[in-house]
């Protein structure tokens, strides 16, 4: 069942009080899918994909296996939900995705995806069933917790900071990725593009 969560407070009566939205989406990948792309992601896993934490070196949307053709899909029917409930337009979008493997006792510390003009949608998907949360820091709100289901998938603006908590069991596997619009790449591509620059491997969603 997919959700639009919101914080916002719409009407400010002085210039100095304040006025935002914050809107993130809730949806589902189904298990027989997560399952698959979970047995792919173990497989490169012991291929030595993500040693020395090499996630700026790949993009998980770039392997070649059905699941992951389908999961592509199943994220572009979300985003254009996402839209669509909104009342945005649906845009052209490039998608770059890594895996996060956590292991006992790791904890992933507060950050953000994109803080600039072109920053637009980041996302957060589940693998495994785990007892944690992933945090979000709402701007005027605070921290607000969200339980990472196996399938879950949050879409959420890529300026919003996160993190998770210490996790207490073996392993937790998460997808990450970054939608990118196509003025975010045209800029991209006329100012910072470098050799090393990870949205050379975005590809088109």
């Amino acid at each position: 069942m997919s959700e639009q969560l919101s914080w916002e407070l719409s009407q400010s009566n002085n210039y100095f009080a304040p006025k935002f939205a914050i809107k993130m989406w809730e949806d589902y990948i189904p298990h027989s899918l997560i399952d698959d792309v979970m047995g792919v992601t173990l497989h490169q896993e012991l291929d030595g994909m993500f040693d020395n934490d090499l996630w700026e070196h790949y993009n998980v949307f770039k392997w070649d296996y059905p699941c992951i053709r389908e999961l592509n899909d199943h994220i572009k029917e979300c985003y254009k939900n996402f839209c669509t409930n909104l009342k945005i337009p649906i845009e052209k979008v490039w998608i770059r995705g890594w895996i996060y493997p956590q292991k006992r006792g790791m904890k992933l510390d507060r950050h953000l995806h994109a803080l600039h003009e072109n920053a637009y949608l980041s996302g957060n998907l589940c693998l495994t069933k785990n007892n944690t949360t992933t945090d979000y820091d709402i701007p005027y709100i605070g921290w607000v917790k969200i339980d990472n289901q196996k399938g879950k998938m949050i879409l959420f603006p890529s300026c919003i900071p996160h993190a998770s908590d210490t996790l207490q069991e073996d392993s937790r596997y998460t997808l990450a990725f970054d939608l990118i619009t196509e003025q975010g790449m045209d800029y991209f591509w006329n100012h910072n593009a470098t050799e090393y620059d990870p949205l050379l491997l975005a590809t088109e969603l």
